[in-house]
């Protein structure tokens, strides 16, 4: 990245409940700092063409309104596990700021689940934003 290059805001998107609250935090935090986007969904499966333009077409279902007028600079859709492949995007494309959605989940969850959120958290050398998307049991709005 050339030094008159501003690096992007990471967009880190499941497409679960509250995926909206953050793609329109995102958007707010791009146009007050004038950062340029970049959006991630990482997915656990292999996906074939054909599954990755259904999870394109459900991003952008999501994104183009919100962020019309932003600088978008791609769509990344990438297998793995979430937290390795978002620290690697991160570290990649020189992240300015790797933002999150989280949610609210039951104490059983948490324990036996785990959260990608808090291993981000601990792994990533950039900064990382939480943006509350949903409550258990809630709408996620």
């Amino acid at each position: 990245m050339s030094p008159d290059e501003i690096s992007p805001l990471l967009i880190c998107l499941d497409l679960e409940a509250g995926s909206e609250r953050l793609i329109d935090y995102a958007a707010r935090h791009a146009r007050r700092c004038a950062l340029p986007l970049r959006v991630l969904h990482v997915s656990r499966a292999t996906l074939d063409e054909t599954k990755r333009q259904e999870i394109l077409v459900r991003i952008h279902k999501l994104i183009d309104r919100p962020l019309a007028g932003l600088s978008l600079e791609a769509i990344d859709i990438e297998p793995g596990a979430p937290e390795d492949v978002i620290i690697e995007v991160a570290r990649r494309h020189d992240i300015n700021l790797i933002l999150l959605g989280r949610r609210h989940r039951s104490t059983v969850e948490r324990i036996y689940v785990g959260s990608t959120t808090s291993t981000i958290i601990s792994l990533a050398t950039r900064p990382v934003l939480v943006v509350p998307v949903g409550v258990a049991g809630g709408s996620g709005k």
